[in-house]
């Protein structure tokens, strides 16, 4: 399959609703440089026609209830044949776990789909700059809920109680207040889990966190 090399961000879109995939497409395509190429109904026949496009989509826009594949079913197959292509999730749910498992199956990024326009033009320019993108709306809903395991060894306790609040929407100031700790060694803990995850931003931490199945919801 040809790279693209004409400096387009190619984007597909899957979703069993017209409307949605209607609006979809003229939000997208007022970005700068960004081209929806691909629609579907569904995750089965989007993957069929990236089987024989000239070129393939740089993002894959999806919901997660589809007739015959789902989004979950779509990532699954998509990644298997093409590993470097991003995925954002545009939901009408905002399940927990849903949200978990998606950013376990490989998405990068999540949102409902009365998102404004300005987020979801701000979350795919982030997908494609920086692979993810990580909402308020997943962060809040999540974070009452997720458990941090207690089976990783290289974490400290203070690390630990640190990686949960980093998927809440709470400042680092605010964070450090609620761990009774100074911004100073809040500072320490967050160098060493950057580290230590091998990432430079606080919504790689968390996403990856998920992956590894490290941050979890019971």
């Amino acid at each position: 399959m040809p790279e693209n090399t004409d400096g387009i961000v190619r984007v597909a879109i899957a979703d069993d609703h017209d409307i949605s995939v209607t609006g979809l497409s003229e939000i997208i395509s007022e970005i700068d440089n960004f081209k929806v190429e691909l629609t579907a109904s569904n995750g089965k026949e989007l993957y069929d026609k990236m089987l024989v496009a000239k070129t393939l989509p740089d993002i894959v826009v999806l919901d997660i209830s589809m007739p015959v594949w789902d989004g979950y079913q779509t990532i699954e197959a998509i990644k298997a044949k093409w590993s470097n292509i991003d995925f954002l999730i545009i939901s009408m749910h905002n399940h927990e776990l849903g949200i978990i498992k998606m950013f376990r199956s490989g998405a990068g990024g999540y949102l409902m789909k009365n998102s404004k326009p300005q987020e979801i033009k701000k979350a795919i320019i982030a997908i494609h700059e920086h692979g993810h993108y990580f909402s308020e709306v997943a962060s809040m809903s999540m974070f009452n809920k997720l458990r941090v395991s207690d089976s990783h060894s290289f974490l400290t306790e203070k690390e630990m109680q640190l990686l949960k609040y980093c998927a809440s929407g709470l400042t680092y100031k605010e964070i450090a207040v609620k761990m009774k700790t100074s911004e100073r060694n809040l500072h320490v803990y967050r160098v060493s889990l950057f580290e230590k995850f091998n990432v430079n931003k606080r919504e790689e931490l968390v996403i990856c966190a998920i992956k590894m199945g490290i941050l979890y919801i019971d």
